[in-house]
């Protein structure tokens, strides 16, 4: 996965995956393990050996720092580094500075945000410290006041977990999807495929993709080769709304710090991909993440090219009458800031720009931001926060929408994920969804038992909630009938005087394999009625006697 930079102390700080600590076999910690481990950006391994020498070692400055530390840089739980960071500020008055700013920093992560608010400014005041964090703190400060108040707007969203046939332990994470939800594709650091470990004890990653089969998500699979490869790391960055052309990065023997094509056959299997020229892979810059409109006649992408107002800056090209791609334009201040900005995402229908930014109105670190598409002025206008719950103070970055704008998807850190960056599926539940039209006729099974179809009771119960649908008559002359239900599993009861109860399950599913109209034909069955049993066979008549001779 692409590392993004977190100052602490000058080191570059970055997130791992965690593995279950009880888990592991329990050997003697030695310092100099620890130190290598720490060095070599292997936090949750470091973490491991730390945290069993300071068990020998309670009051070590140096275990409780890098202890702290080492939480920050792993998805274990962030705000578990707040009493060895306190233990440090309140019981050692020559502390390391900027240990006061890092305690902010878990303080934010815990959503402490006034106690982070405390810690920032008196390391402001205080003035020690890295250069780095002296130059962010106040940038801290203002994400804890815009945090506040965002959440006093909470979204009204509902997260689903993807599940096992998605997730894993490690780290799986920017999921993109085609605009009618056919397919997933998302990047995983598992082992899998001959994945090789790197000295930060993270996996090599590779591009996983997992179909929808009636309505779910069938188990993910390496897509294999041509797009990913047996050496370094392959992610996929963008994906049209078609879902027929993927934008990829590479960081292998292939290439670093470009952005490659690669096209779907007629069977949706794609291709080799394919370096973009210079106007997008520039030659002393990194271009890290794009997207793609579904004309395929535009490229959004990032990148740290001279040129750009901070950071990484998100560009624009165009596709010229030659196939080529034309010269880059920076998108401006209207999207970039002196910040870091990334993660360009078209909606479908090419009226909204998503990205994620670590500037604007930040809650902490990457934030994920919408734009309008202004037709009046031909221009991208008003980014706004998407909000809370989406965003939080970790990073929160490549935003996916379906075509109905009813579902988003994510990779987030939650705590009722597999343990590291997990694949979610987010309901916009003010957003309408689809509704399946379940229609058919009702009769007797017995053609002499007539139904006063005036009496015949219909019962729909949501099985996730127990909620009571709606009661439902048939046509009083036709006996047929009508229900209207958005995705979801249904116990519908059929109930009428003189008959046995009918009931049964109903399944309508969502994604590609959504049907707008359903048939069910429903059959009651009398009370004490007995099926009629088979005909006898027809008998055989008698063979006529022979008369004895004589």
């Amino acid at each position: 996965m692409r590392l993004y930079l977190l100052t602490f102390l000058c080191l570059f700080l970055f997130s791992f995956p965690v593995q279950i600590l009880a888990q592991k076999a329990v050997v003697k910690a030695d310092p100099a393990v620890a130190n290598q481990k720490f060095i070599d950006n292997n936090f949750e391994g470091a973490l491991e050996e730390y945290l069993q020498l300071l068990e020998k070692e309670p009051e070590n400055e140096k275990y409780n720092y890098r202890i702290g530390v080492c939480y920050l840089n792993t998805n274990i739980n962030r705000k578990k580094a707040i009493p060895y960071f306190e233990a440090l500020v309140h019981n050692h008055p020559r502390y390391e500075p900027d240990a006061l700013y890092l305690l902010g920093r878990s303080y934010h992560f815990a959503y402490r945000f006034d106690d982070a608010l405390k810690a920032y400014n008196q390391f402001k005041k205080d003035g020690k410290g890295s250069s780095g964090n002296l130059k962010d703190v106040d940038r801290e400060i203002q994400n804890c006041y815009n945090a506040k108040e965002l959440m006093k707007f909470p979204l009204d969203v509902t997260f689903e977990n993807l599940g096992k046939n998605i997730n894993t332990q490690y780290d799986d994470y920017w999921p993109f999807i085609p605009s009618d939800e056919s397919f997933l594709v998302f990047n995983s650091k598992r082992p899998d495929g001959g994945a090789v470990m790197e000295m930060n004890g993270d996996y090599a990653s590779g591009v996983f993709v997992s179909k929808v089969s009636n309505g779910v998500f069938t188990k993910a699979k390496n897509i294999g080769h041509p797009i990913n490869t047996s050496e370094g790391d392959e992610e996929v960055i963008g994906l049209s709304a078609s879902g027929e052309t993927m934008l990829l990065y590479y960081d292998n023997m292939q290439g670093v710090g470009d952005i490659y094509l690669a096209e779907a056959d007629k069977k949706g299997n794609f291709k080799k991909a394919d370096i973009l020229d210079q106007s997008i892979n520039s030659v002393n810059g990194f271009e890290i993440s794009a997207a793609i409109t579904n004309d395929g006649m535009t490229i959004y992408f990032t990148s740290d090219r001279k040129g750009g107002l901070g950071g990484t800056d998100i560009w624009m090209s165009r596709k010229l009458p030659t196939g080529h791609w034309g010269e880059a334009t920076n998108m401006g201040p209207e999207v970039n800031t002196d910040m870091d900005e990334d993660f360009p995402s078209v909606s479908p229908d090419g009226k909204t720009l998503y990205f994620s930014s670590k500037g604007h109105t930040s809650m902490g670190g990457y934030d994920i931001f919408k734009m309008e598409w202004d037709e009046v002025n031909q221009k991208w206008t008003n980014p706004k926060n998407l909000g809370y719950p989406i965003n939080t103070p970790e990073d929160n970055m490549n935003f996916r929408i379906s075509e109905t704008g009813r579902f988003g998807y994510i990779s987030a850190i939650r705590d009722e994920g597999f343990g590291n960056l997990d694949i979610y599926r987010v309901t916009f539940n003010n957003v309408e969804p689809k509704y399946s039209i379940l229609k058919g006729r009702i009769s007797s099974i017995d053609t002499l038992k007539k139904i006063n179809y005036s009496d015949v009771f219909i019962t729909v119960i949501n099985d996730k909630n127990q909620e009571n649908i709606g009661n439902y008559v048939p046509n009083s002359n036709t006996g047929k009938y009508v229900i209207i239900v958005p995705p979801g599993v249904y116990s519908i009861n059929v109930e009428m005087s003189g008959f046995q109860p009918y009931s049964f399950k109903q399944s309508v599913v969502d994604k590609s394999s959504f049907k707008t109209e359903i048939d069910r034909e429903i059959k009651l069955l009398p009370v004490g009625y007995v099926a009629p049993g088979p005909p006898a066979p027809p008998k055989t008549p008698a063979s006529p006697q022979k008369k004895k001779a004589g």
